[in-house]
């Protein structure tokens, strides 16, 4: 069973994003949660040396995860721009989500919230990491 299928549960609506769309801007806060049910995203940072692609999504990949789940819902962490064509997500319901993951045990509740934060700074370090390889003429981007 494929994760869309999982997740329709959660399903509230579905959006649709042209290539170079902004899906979630950096910096802004928002407690939505995506789906990818067609096409390709890019995950972008920015940095002092300028804007970093950390990761490009496809079919089934989950993003925005970080508000609910990290405790962080006052900002977003990156950039999630529609790429390559057009882009069908699945908005998750906040809500729901939330219910359930508050039904979780707390030392679960404890472990995801860890494992969020650990993603958050890796996020962080690829980028720091991207702009210094750019720096060095490496040109990764």
């Amino acid at each position: 069973m494929e994760i869309h299928q999982i997740l329709q549960i959660y399903l509230s609506s579905e959006e649709t994003y042209e290539s170079g769309e902004i899906i979630i801007e950096e910096g802004t806060s928002g407690d939505w949660i995506y789906i990818i049910l067609e096409g390709q995203v890019k995950v972008t940072k920015r940095t002092a040396a300028g804007i970093v692609t950390l990761d490009t999504l496809k079919k089934d990949a989950i993003f925005g995860e970080m508000g609910l789940f990290g405790k962080a819902q006052a900002e977003r962490s990156a950039s999630v721009i529609a790429a390559d064509g057009s882009v069908r997500v699945g908005v998750l319901d906040f809500e729901q989500l939330l219910r359930d993951y508050e039904s979780l045990s707390p030392a679960l509740r404890s472990l995801i919230t860890a494992l969020i934060m650990r993603l958050k700074a890796a996020n962080e370090t690829v980028a720091a990491f991207v702009v210094a390889a750019n720096q060095k003429g490496r040109g990764i981007k």
